[in-house]
């Protein structure tokens, strides 16, 4: 019954990126935020090449204000009213084990966003034009190491991560009218920054599995006058394991962003605490080879100012060992 541990711990991590280079700023960019690495898959005796792709759909078309959900009607004191933000993320994630306790992965997104807002007039408070961005390109790619311990018998491990985001991403994309998206939709956010977490994980019986991770990440520098905040994330994942073929997955997701920073950002619309459900359930389809879906579902939002937030998000994907 190992295996069956093994794939049922992994569908705790295999829905959304871990703590990914997302924004929940005024527009409303963002990717999925759960448990994502080989550690909490529970593969930690695979040794070779690993991959995984991952489709994210994350649409973003409810105003909040602190912890309530405001009409557009209430906003009355910015310079635009935000519409929607859809977000469909493809997500690749290559990985490499060299040993049972050394890994490294490089995580590569490729985004296609469609932001719609309206502009408000400064002295009537009536609405005036729109404003649109469309654009598919790659987002800022990801490079991750890994150590992990794991006992004799592999009932429980633990694990530490460490790793950069890099400033792959486009910092420049204009609309068909030549207007620059604002800086938190931009594909890339043009900052080095610092990826480190934590994870413990722990079998119990003969279908089930508990993981629990802690990640921090913080920008080094800032780029054009705007600087990310802080990003820390928390995450318990229970997995059982219904057959040889089919688990279910449960997680429980909190999020917290400071705000950006700089000329170019928005402090006062930036910055917030998610808490979230995230069920799941995935099917193996070959010996190396399983299938999932995710829905992460959002219970307590609280933002700085007003932004933009999803209903729901929602994540399929394949994992595949060679």
């Amino acid at each position: 019954m190992q295996p069956l541990f093994r794939l049922s711990s992994s569908l705790v991590a295999l829905a959304c990126v871990l703590a990914a280079s997302s924004a929940q700023a005024s527009c409303g960019s963002s990717f999925c935020t759960l448990l994502n690495d080989r550690f909490a898959l529970g593969l930690s005796d695979h040794v070779g090449w690993s991959a995984d792709v991952r489709l994210e759909s994350v649409t973003q078309d409810r105003l909040r204000k602190g912890t309530s959900t405001i009409s557009p009607s209430e906003v009355t004191d910015e310079d635009a009213i935000e519409r929607h933000t859809r977000n469909l993320n493809l997500v690749t994630t290559l990985e490499r084990s060299f040993d049972p306790h050394w890994s490294v992965a490089l995580r590569v997104p490729v985004v296609r966003r469609d932001h719609l807002h309206d502009l408000l007039d400064e002295e009537t408070g009536s609405v005036g034009a729109s404003e649109q961005w469309k654009f598919t390109r790659v987002g800022d790619v990801q490079a991750l190491g890994r150590y992990q311990d794991v006992s004799e018998t592999q009932d429980f491990g633990w694990a530490v991560i460490g790793g950069l985001k890099l400033p792959t991403g486009s910092r420049s994309v204009v609309n068909g009218d030549g207007v620059r998206a604002e800086r938190a939709l931009q594909p890339g956010s043009g900052t080095t920054d610092l990826v480190l977490g934590a994870s413990l994980r722990r079998t119990l019986g003969a279908t089930d599995a508990l993981n629990l991770q802690a990640t921090v990440t913080q920008a080094l520098d800032s780029r054009e006058d705007f600087k990310p905040g802080r990003r820390t994330e928390l995450s318990a994942g229970w997995s059982h394991a219904m057959s040889q073929q089919w688990s279910t997955v449960l997680q429980l997701n909190l999020s917290h962003k400071g705000r950006d920073s700089g000329a170019q950002a928005e402090p006062e619309n930036s910055g917030s605490t998610t808490v979230s459900v995230s069920p799941g359930v995935s099917v193996v389809t070959a010996a190396h080879d399983t299938a999932y879906a995710f829905v992460q579902l959002p219970v307590y939002q609280k933002v700085n100012g007003i932004q933009l937030v999803p209903r729901a998000s929602f994540a399929v994907g394949w994992t595949h060992s060679f």
